[in-house]
């Protein structure tokens, strides 16, 4: 049964064409709303863009808004269009197979069947073939932006170490479990109207426009195609005007537009919980007669592991090894704590002398409790890989930008 809401929003969509003078009914005939590269974009396709956006965020359309989806529905379908004709020179055709794919897809992610979303399309005055050719510029653009870069991008294994580093770095601080949207800003004299745009999308988010459509038709970052969803990140993954934020707000929140580089980001914050990811050790405690000290760091100068260790006893007599596995290292008394943080794994500490003997330490292994959230080698060099894909695809649409003759005529 539909809400008043829900009545309301598709009644404001079948009523755009009135709404909007741009386009207003007593055309004979389609206008044109932007030219890009000989290509026409008519006031329908614009039309039919702002509908779906309408639709799929749940946005209720006021004169403000109207005029925000108008500007944003002109800039995608300028940049659709140039992410076709560049993929349709470099020989790259979209499917209507791979479309229906997409869709199943999308059908499945929102626990509906295909057809259910043609139909809803239809019901609300809006082509199917307005999202398909959405899917179509996106998919062919992905395409594309493997065949271009995906072989260049290398990621060695120095920078999976010092990614790996990094982020053992920062297991012991505090988590947080986050959607985002980033706001492009071409340049700063246009960072007024788009932090204008930004404070209107919270208005409505905060009256219950999904999160997740609203990222997918506005937001810039990569994880817009997954309605922005980043998952969980640490302080200190996030961009630093995002990072000093993120610290401050509550459960359920979300931000203020942050400004960066490249724009605005509006960050929801729907979980948090506190660092300290313990770090846990495998460890060999070795004790020998204190007489016996000489002979203890001859035997340790032949052992590379900690098995080797365990037949200390047979070597030196009255020696004996202790075994500790899984042992938080914050719960060791200071002198060990020191010791082990110092030792890599198969390294052991000089016997010092002790009450019970000559003492020394080798570690076995150490590293973040099972749970703890440590990626593998091949998740970061994925990570790492699709961060520089992504950085790639958004410099070569700039430069299409840039280079293409794009006349825009609302």
């Amino acid at each position: 049964m539909m809400t008043f809401r829900t009545i309301f929003i598709l009644l404001a969509i079948m009523m755009l064409g009135l709404i909007v003078p741009t386009y207003g009914r007593a055309q004979v005939s389609e206008g044109v709303a932007a030219i890009v590269n000989d290509e026409v974009i008519s006031t329908f396709d614009v039309r039919q863009r702002m509908r779906l956006m309408i639709l799929s965020t749940q946005v209720e359309p006021t004169e403000e808004s109207l005029q925000r989806f108008q500007v944003q529905a002109i800039r995608s379908l300028v940049d659709e269009s140039l992410k076709v004709q560049e993929a349709r020179e470099r020989g790259i055709e979209v499917s209507d197979e791979e479309i229906n794919q997409q869709i199943a897809r999308l059908a499945r992610q929102n626990e509906v069947t295909p057809e259910s979303i043609r139909n809803d399309l239809i019901k609300s005055n809006i082509s199917p073939q307005t999202l398909e050719s959405q899917m179509r510029a996106d998919i062919a653009w992905q395409i594309l932006m493997n065949g271009l870069f995906g072989s260049r991008i290398r990621i060695s294994n120095n920078q999976i170490a010092l990614e790996q580093q990094r982020f053992e770095a920062n297991l012991t601080k505090p988590q947080y479990l986050i959607s985002e949207i980033l706001l492009e800003s071409p340049s700063i004299e246009q960072d007024p109207t788009i932090f204008s745009g930004a404070m209107s999308l919270i208005e409505q988010l905060q009256e219950g426009a999904p999160f997740t459509a609203v990222a997918q038709q506005f937001s810039a970052a990569p994880s817009a195609a997954q309605g922005g969803d980043v998952g969980w990140v640490r302080q200190g993954d996030m961009p630093s005007e995002v990072d000093a934020v993120l610290s401050t707000m509550e459960i359920g929140t979300i931000s203020s537009p942050i400004k960066v580089a490249s724009g605005f980001y509006l960050v929801v914050m729907r979980d948090r919980k506190d660092g300290g990811a313990p770090l846990v050790a495998n460890f060999r405690q070795i004790v020998a007669p204190i007489e016996q000290k000489d002979q203890l760091v001859s035997f340790m100068d032949g052992v590379s592991n900690c098995s080797d260790v365990d037949g200390l006893p047979d070597a030196i007599t009255g020696a004996f090894v202790n075994p500790f596995d899984n042992i938080a290292v914050n719960d060791l008394a200071p002198a060990f704590r020191t010791i082990i943080e110092s030792l890599q794994s198969g390294q052991w500490s000089q016997p010092v002398s002790s009450p019970t003997g000559a003492v020394s330490i080798m570690l076995c292994s150490k590293g973040f409790a099972e749970g703890a959230g440590m990626p593998t080698s091949d998740e970061i060099a994925n990570r790492l890989t699709d961060q520089r894909l992504s950085m790639m695809s958004r410099r070569h649409l700039r430069d299409l930008r840039r280079d293409s003759t794009v006349e825009i005529r609302l």
